[in-house]
């Protein structure tokens, strides 16, 4: 299950399937993967194995098949959950937190987009380093920040956030339909109780047994 959030609060809490419906999607989902020479790198899964044989027709089966046991990947993986690999406790920043500050909290910690609270500890919002940089100001050699701006001027007002029994596939589509690298785990009581990054991802994907998000 996913949520949204704002300054009034929670507003949505639903399916993957209807955020989709009730937030569209941010246009170029996906970058197009390029080969060394230029190319573009093959879409699907006949031009990966070399199979030329198959460019208008899909694979059998039993070829997907032995492709998937090559790379010991099986049909039906167990299913990961938001909480057994979200970060706690969460790093987050204060509505009224000055702009300056704000960055400096960017510069001591790994990620790339931090909650917002307000007063109450309850999420009003995300904040990313490209939110603060519309704030730069460049004098000469000098750069400082617009003054007088806190958090409240440059997040982004609405956040999504996933439920803890989320499967983390469904988390990961969630990142890259909407351009995040990182979703907020709230529990039912609208508390925020964790973070799952791009990096914590990765490395359930590297783990052992590693978690598979073809499925």
């Amino acid at each position: 299950m996913f949520a949204i959030y704002d300054v009034q609060g929670r507003r949505f809490r639903n399916t993957l399937e209807h955020l989709q419906k009730v937030r569209a999607t941010q246009a170029s989902q996906r970058a197009s993967l390029r080969s060394d020479g230029g190319e573009q790198a093959p879409q699907n899964l006949a031009e990966q194995t070399g199979d030329r044989t198959a460019d208008h027709h899909p694979l059998s089966y039993d070829a997907r098949q032995a492709y998937l046991d090559i790379l010991h990947i099986k049909e039906r993986e167990a299913v990961v959950h938001a909480y057994q690999l979200m970060s706690h406790p969460v790093i987050t920043v204060p509505l009224a937190l000055d702009i300056p500050v704000a960055w400096q909290r960017f510069r001591e910690q790994p990620y790339h987009q931090l909650p917002v609270l307000d007063r109450q500890q309850r999420i009003v919002g995300i904040l990313s380093e490209r939110d603060l940089l519309r704030f730069l100001v460049t004098d000469g050699e000098q750069i400082s920040f617009v003054p007088g701006k806190a958090v409240a001027d440059a997040m982004t007002s609405e956040v999504i956030t996933a439920d803890p029994v989320t499967d983390v596939r469904r988390i990961a589509h969630v990142m890259l339909s909407y351009h995040l690298s990182a979703v907020p785990v709230v529990d039912e009581q609208d508390a925020l109780i964790g973070l799952v990054s791009r990096s914590d991802i990765l490395r359930a994907v590297t783990s052992e047994p590693p978690l598979s998000l073809w499925t």
